[in-house]
């Protein structure tokens, strides 16, 4: 049988990357956490064997979490100080290791997935995905017909695994905290969202079919039920997105950088590039906005291409970031426009921009929804701090 032989879909589990991370969000000890995700890259990964990869305590890296078929032949060993993930992980490199698609280990040769965990500015170690190779066959993880899928989850799970293990490092100090709650944030207002509404229109597809005499038609189910589908794809893609934004987000990464990462992202949930206009001097903005509003300013952006990509229909969003003068005051200032269907009247509860005006408003600021024709432009302005 081949070594990539059709797995297929991992056996039925309870386990979803919502309930990891929500698992971590709501704390506990390290060790209980990192058993629960390496249980859970188990059960997520289209693999045979999943190992974490941990600095050893006298040098060198060591599989020091493992489960799966060859649990119990590679627990505990160390990474040969020559392979390729070995010296990857020690020159801090984590394209070099994202490129490893096969790993050798106690004579047995593995197709491999590798996703660096990062943890602070440098690299901990490295969550692995393990599939052996039959003797002289040598079939890169790349040829796996879930290969693009595993690697997303990986990667997702590798985030956790490094604020799990920054946690244990930095005994909850307020820089920690402030992550904690961003991801938590992030989760309810892009993706948490997205799945609530999939449940009310599956909850009222359920009522519709139980009534007496209910006249569902078998294309009116079909259509419902693949809204709620592509409601389920939205959600998956936004959760991806927040992990490969917190994977990417360095604390040395500029405002105007982080912007352009965002608009980046955006791409995949839009199908088109957005259009991102910054000043003339980014250097100067980056420099001129304090921290804290940055990371508003980069949330607002986020979730205004979410909104975008999920609701507008539409085929062209702008991105306009300005710093000006108003008076005494200097001001920020988020425009993020589209050409699409425009806001839905019947609409009243928009928990996107309640979530905007919450982060304005720490600002003495505000946020205003705008109807143009056609679509819409979402205007989210700040006062900044005085200078001394």
């Amino acid at each position: 049988m081949s070594p990539l032989r059709a797995l297929g879909t991992p056996a039925p589990c309870r386990t979803t990357y919502l309930d990891l991370a929500t698992a971590v969000l709501a704390d506990g000890e390290v060790d209980d956490l990192l058993e629960l995700l390496i249980e859970g890259a188990l059960s997520l990964a289209h693999a045979q064997t999943v190992a974490i990869v941990l600095p050893g305590a006298e040098g060198g890296w060591i599989l020091e979490l493992v489960r799966g078929e060859h649990a119990a032949a590679l627990l505990g060993i160390a990474l040969p100080a020559a392979s390729p993930l070995a010296a990857a992980l020690a020159h801090q490199d984590p394209h070099a290791i994202d490129a490893i698609s096969a790993i050798e280990l106690e004579g047995t040769a593995f197709a491999a997935i590798c996703e660096p965990i990062q943890v602070g500015e440098g690299f901990h170690g490295a969550l692995i995905a393990l599939i052996a190779q039959e003797p002289g066959q040598v079939i890169p993880a790349a040829e796996h017909p879930h290969y693009a899928e595993d690697r997303a989850r990986l990667e997702a799970l590798a985030v956790l695994i490094a604020l799990v293990l920054r946690e244990g490092e930095s005994d909850g100090e307020r820089e920690l905290q402030d992550e904690r709650t961003r991801i938590a944030r992030d989760l309810h207002d892009l993706a948490i969202q997205e799945l609530f509404a999939v449940g009310m229109e599956l909850e009222a597809l359920t009522a519709a079919l139980q009534m007496p005499g209910s006249t569902a038609t078998d294309a009116g189910i079909r259509r419902s039920v693949e809204s709620s589908v592509q409601g389920v794809e939205r959600a998956v893609a936004q959760i991806r997105q927040v992990v490969q934004s917190l994977r990417r987000d360095r604390s040395a990464a500029t405002l105007s950088e982080r912007l352009r990462h965002e608009a980046g992202l955006a791409t995949a949930g839009l199908g088109f590039v957005p259009a991102l206009r910054l000043p003339p001097d980014p250097a100067a903005m980056d420099a001129e906005i304090p921290d804290e509003i940055a990371e508003d300013v980069v949330a607002v952006v986020r979730e205004s291409l979410a909104n975008a990509a999920r609701h507008a229909h539409a085929t062209a969003v702008a991105v306009a970031v300005a710093v000006f003068s108003e008076g005494v005051d200097r001001v920020v200032q988020v425009a993020v426009s589209d050409n699409g269907r425009g806001i839905d009247p019947s609409i009243t509860r928009r928990s996107g921009l309640a979530n905007m005006s919450s982060r304005a408003r720490r600002h003495q600021g505000w946020v205003d929804a705008i109807s143009l024709e056609p679509g819409t432009m979402i205007s989210w302005r700040v006062t900044l701090p005085p200078t001394d």
